[in-house]
């Protein structure tokens, strides 16, 4: 197998290589700019870079910036650079690439071994004497030059013959104390002698900005979608399954092992990517939406979790032709499940490899996906909703689910699941606002431990959080009265947000302690009438 590694300006010969760089190709791609002096504009800037070694600092031991660079808007030869010796000369500052330049009068000689150089030195050192330490030699200076062009780095030579996998977990060790490289850029390398270029063809050119920032780890999550797709695994170590031509080991329904080679070639590939895209953002709009079967993440905070949307778009995917309205309400199911339970939070790729493929058994046999027999009601009364802290996955269920109450805001009476909120003009805010007036000890023994958490929250226009302020909840009911008029009004906005009459009347009442108490059971009832439904 042979890959193709290019320095950053350096001329790639005809014949490709035969070993490939797994780690420190930029570190090396940066000594080679700084080195060779290639045609090139430093990479992502509109100039040319030249980097420089002060002498004086060197041989005083002053190891602080004395390497810098300098920019120019034309290139420089190293036969303009040359013609400026005069100035190493006066500041005792070097350009580093006279390490690769050659001799204008022998073409096989270095320049740094000829005698012009070693004239240049002597001047050098008689010039700046007087601040170099005593005993300053030619052959200290040629002894940090050689000491550059003859470092030795160290480098683990893995045979050919290797399995991939066995490869990158072998990098993964040795890289372990290093700045980590993803699968992704593992795959991004391992792909390229495919025709694959993965990050600059397939993943920077999607457009869709709203999927691409849905999750930091998102092109790790579409791979993770073709994995689940063609072998019902996503896990690191499955990735390395879908490069082209990749034989792996398979068992047949009787158990015996047999080899297959999942993706032939790069265009294959590359056309799985774009399903991957595609199901991905059919997933995306699932969660985002609040339409019949949807999950009502309005905001992409609101997302519990974005590990989920591997599965989602997967079997979306994989059924694409046969979903209907049964296959609707199994995914909801099994969604809302999956959310409650919290444990797509942790472990993620075993977890999704499970469900995906309890899925298969479920279109095929009719059984029931573990998951959601075992998130029943008695699961749900034993949780502890008062412990739901913000950004968690039960807090964020929470929100989707009062945005698919079609909950009204308290002062605008606007359904909060409609309109545009890009500016963030809604969220999650404080019914007994965090920093309230005149609340009674008494009856608000828990307000510091469980004022911020879910049940103490709800979706409301920032103006209008802004309006209550600092009020208690019966200043700003008798607000609210006022202004729609109607009693019987305010409180149908306020059971739309999981609050129930006895609950209003500990909020006429100011009592925290029982407010808490109350809507953690009407928020549960809410859970489980979601999963029966």
């Amino acid at each position: 197998m042979r890959f193709g590694i290019l320095f950053e300006g350096a001329k790639l010969k005809k014949e490709a290589p035969d070993k490939a760089i797994l780690d420190g190709q930029q570190r090396l791609s940066s000594l080679y700019y700084a080195i060779y002096n290639p045609e090139e504009k430093f990479p992502k800037r509109k100039t040319y870079y030249q980097f420089y070694l002060d002498l004086n600092k060197i041989l005083n031991y002053e190891f602080e910036g004395s390497v810098f660079y300098e920019y120019f808007l034309n290139y420089k030869s190293w036969d303009e650079i040359r013609s400026k010796s005069s100035e190493w000369i006066d500041k005792g500052i070097f350009p580093v690439s006279i390490l690769s330049a050659g001799d204008f009068d022998e073409p096989n000689q270095k320049y740094i071994d000829s005698e012009n150089f070693d004239d240049i030195l002597k001047e050098y050192l008689a010039h700046n004497r007087e601040i170099l330490p005593n005993g300053t030699t030619t052959h200290k200076i040629y002894k940090i030059f050689n000491g550059i062009l003859n470092y030795t780095f160290v480098f683990y030579h893995l045979s050919s013959e290797r399995e991939l996998p066995d490869i990158c977990n072998i990098f993964a060790r040795v890289n372990a104390k290093g700045m980590k490289l993803s699968t992704f850029d593992l795959m991004n390398a391992f792909l390229y002698p495919k025709g694959v270029k993965l990050r600059k063809e397939l993943w920077d050119n999607i457009s869709n900005r709203v999927l691409k920032n849905l999750d930091s780890n998102m092109a790790e999550n579409l791979l993770k979608i073709i994995s689940l797709k063609k072998q019902d695994y996503c896990s690191s170590r499955y990735l390395y399954n879908l490069i082209p031509g990749k034989k792996t080991l398979r068992k047949d329904v009787k158990g015996k092992r047999y080899e297959k080679v999942l993706v032939d070639n790069g265009d294959e590939f590359k056309d799985l990517w774009k399903d991957s895209v595609k199901y991905a953002e059919k997933a995306r709009r699932k969660i985002m939406n609040t339409g019949d079967y949807n999950f009502g993440a309005i905001k992409q905070d609101f997302i519990p979790n974005t590990t989920i949307l591997p599965v989602l778009s997967a079997v979306i995917w994989l059924y694409r032709d046969e979903i209907d309205l049964s296959t609707n309400k199994m995914l909801k199911k099994w969604y809302w499940s999956a959310v409650f339970s919290d444990e797509y939070g942790r472990s993620a790729d075993s977890v999704m490899s499970k469900d995906f493929r309890e899925w298969k058994e479920w279109i095929k046999t009719g059984k029931t996906i573990e998951r959601i027999y075992k998130t029943n009601s008695k699961y749900i009364d034993e949780l502890d909703l008062k412990k739901s802290r913000k950004g968690s996955a039960r807090y964020n269920s929470i929100l989707c689910l009062l945005t698919l109450n079609r909950v009204e805001d308290f002062f605008h009476g606007q359904i909060v699941g409609t309109g545009d909120y890009s500016n963030k003009r809604i969220n999650d805010h404080h019914i007994f606002p965090a920093k309230v007036n005149g609340l009674d000890p008494e009856n608000s023994k828990t307000f510091t431990e469980y004022k911020d958490l879910i049940v103490n929250r709800t979706l409301l226009f920032d103006e209008t959080n802004n309006k209550i302020k600092n009020k208690l909840p019966s200043e700003y009911i008798l607000d609210m009265e006022e202004q729609y008029g109607s009693k019987k009004r305010v409180e149908g906005i306020l059971c739309k947000h999981f609050i129930s009459k006895k609950s209003i009347e500990y909020l006429r009442d100011d009592n925290f302690d029982e407010f808490i108490l109350d809507r953690e059971k009407i928020i549960k009832d809410h859970m489980k009438f979601t999963l029966l439904d």
